[in-house]
């Protein structure tokens, strides 16, 4: 539960990190910048690592519960959404942007779905391709971030291009991701 909450705890430090950034872009220039988005990297992926641990060592004491599944889930959602809102609100161009927006939109489409199925009393558990969906966009929103650490630090060249071609695909192969199991979450509710 301690792993879960540190992750709620991450998820506006790492967005106000981002803003902080984007500020500090304007008033104090690149150095200052690329030091506070690789700070907001490295509480992204400190955090992001935690889910791994926390549903490791839930398995492994038997400590699996309904209160600590749903926690978790929550806490993946508050750690991607603010992380991907400060992003497209500062950093991302217009296509991931709208990548980002897709995630964001699906993610709550699904937690109501989820939240008028509990009420019904219905469970609607979360797939592989949903666990899937969350370890892919846990890695662009990193990819994301080191792109625009590489993109102000170096500025171009190869490693530029491959942090943006890594961000992109990560981010795109997400929302399809996001999407594909959208569909499944929706079907699964509704098949009787």
């Amino acid at each position: 539960m301690a792993l879960t909450i540190a992750r709620f705890a991450a998820a506006p430090i790492v967005a106000g990190l981002i803003f902080l950034a984007s500020q500090l872009l304007y008033t104090e220039g690149r150095d200052w910048t690329v030091t506070v988005l690789s700070f907001a990297l490295v509480v992204f992926i400190l955090a992001a690592l935690t889910d791994w641990l926390d549903g490791a060592l839930a398995r492994k004491l038997d400590a699996v519960s309904p209160l600590g599944a749903a926690l978790d889930h929550a806490a993946d959602k508050a750690l991607t959404t603010a992380t991907l809102v400060a992003l497209g609100a500062t950093f991302l161009p217009l296509d991931l942007t709208i990548a980002a927006a897709l995630l964001v939109t699906r993610d709550i489409a699904v937690g109501g779905l989820r939240e008028g199925l509990s009420l019904s009393g219905r469970a609607l558990p979360v797939a592989s391709l949903g666990k899937l969906k969350t370890v892919v966009t846990m890695v662009a929103i990193g990819a994301a971030i080191a792109f625009q650490i590489a993109r102000l630090a170096i500025a171009e060249g190869a490693i530029v291009s491959v942090v943006e071609v890594l961000s992109r695909f990560t981010l795109w192969s997400a929302v399809i991701l996001a999407l594909w199991s959208g569909v499944e979450y929706f079907v699964a509710a509704f098949r009787k």
